[in-house]
């Protein structure tokens, strides 16, 4: 048995305002966010039967995105059981609502975050007054969470393939640009950047400067996803499903060992390589992407593991024009991480600017008629997590 391709759609996707958000709480946010999704696809809080809340936590008290989060959730939406719970990545969640909703398990489910007034990385970070003040396998111990770990990598890579911090820079150039067509990105007011704006931007952690890094600001968003006659019926074009999945290897900042560059890839290749199996298509069919691109080198990176170009071959593949509006499979039309919002864990974003994309709601943004679109959510570098979701429209 196959993956139940269009029988559930996304009908429902909301965003809040990004950015400093001094005067919201995550709650707020989440609960906007919801409500906001819920009515764009014209239905009421009343319809919700799943609930997938973002891995990482959801910003309230100490839930952290488990059963204690939907618990808390079934109460102050429902005040009824609920019938999916799901935890994870927003495109793995997605395509497991999908098959839960196909086999009738629910009927109307939510994917939702916000956080606002928690800062992400070693700002946001308790330190105990008293030893261990970290556990054996907290990366903390290791120093500086993720962008030294990052540049690190980076280092690594630029290495192995004759990658240069101009190749890298690229990535933030075409983000940048599609961020300026972006009336909600953070960054796009600021106007178009170059290569050279990239280099000289201030060093943060060899070889990643300020550009090469992504924002850290507030925000919140929802996606509503349900049976595929309920999305026929839903105010806005339904967004099927066509396929998706999941994977889960090494290296959560500590414990990541070589080949660093497999061409067989690890978890993106995996989840990417199993998500086009269940869906039915080809690379060759994709129109549009939502990537990950938390740093400049993730940027090439994901491209290289979904396998859209060989390992080394993404700063070439970007260079061409292929990632930018008017090339043959725009990436982040939003702006990405590095340009349009980051905000905590962001992942679901790359799923609704493909929605939008589909739907056709992107104004100067717009990638001329697209059928095929796919969302990448990573995490932990592509050793780690990630998940990918491939959606279209009729």
């Amino acid at each position: 048995m196959g993956f139940p391709r269009r029988q559930a759609a996304i009908a429902g996707v909301y965003t809040t305002q990004q950015g400093k958000l001094p005067d919201r709480s995550s709650f707020s946010l989440q609960l906007e966010a919801i409500k906001g999704a819920v009515a764009d696809a014209g239905m009421t809080i009343d319809d919700i039967d799943g609930l997938l809340p973002m891995s990482g936590g959801n910003h309230i008290g100490n839930q952290a995105g488990a059963t204690d989060a939907h618990q808390f959730w079934a109460e102050q939406l429902r005040r009824r059981p609920i019938n999916l719970m799901e935890v994870g990545g927003a495109s793995g969640q997605l395509a497991k609502a999908a098959a839960a909703i196909a086999a009738g398990m629910c009927e109307v489910a939510v994917l939702f975050y916000g956080k606002a007034g928690r800062p992400v990385g070693p700002r946001g970070t308790m330190t105990p007054d008293k030893a261990p003040r970290v556990t054996e396998w907290s990366f903390p111990i290791h120093g500086g969470y993720m962008i030294p770990f990052y540049a690190m990598w980076a280092q690594r890579y630029m290495h192995e393939f004759d990658v240069s911090s101009e190749d890298l820079a690229q990535v933030a150039v075409v983000d940048r640009y599609h961020a300026t067509l972006n009336p909600d990105s953070v960054m796009g007011h600021k106007g178009e950047i170059t290569v050279e704006d990239v280099l000289a931007s201030r060093p943060i952690a060899d070889p990643l400067r300020l550009f090469d890094c992504s924002l850290d600001n507030d925000g919140g968003y929802a996606v509503v996803i349900t049976t595929a006659e309920r999305a026929r019926d839903a105010a806005k074009r339904p967004v099927y499903v066509l396929g998706g999945a999941e994977a889960a290897y090494t290296d959560f900042y500590v414990s990541f060992h070589d080949d660093w560059f497999a061409e067989a890839g690890h978890s993106i290749r995996n989840a990417t390589d199993k998500a086009f199996g269940l869906a039915g298509v080809s690379r060759d069919d994709i129109d549009v992407v939502g990537s990950y691109d938390c740093f400049t080198v993730t940027g090439l990176r994901n491209l290289e593991e979904m396998g859209f170009c060989k390992p080394g071959e993404g700063a070439d593949y970007v260079r061409e024009g292929h990632t930018r509006l008017g090339g043959k499979m725009p990436v982040n039309t939003d702006g990405g991480l590095l340009s349009g919002s980051h905000c905590g864990d962001p992942s679901g974003q790359m799923v609704i600017e493909v929605v939008r994309q589909l739907r056709g709601e992107c104004g100067a943004r717009q990638v001329p008629d697209p059928k095929i679109g796919l969302a990448l959510q990573q995490g932990f570098a592509v050793h780690g997590i990630g998940s990918t979701l491939i959606m279209g429209v009729d």
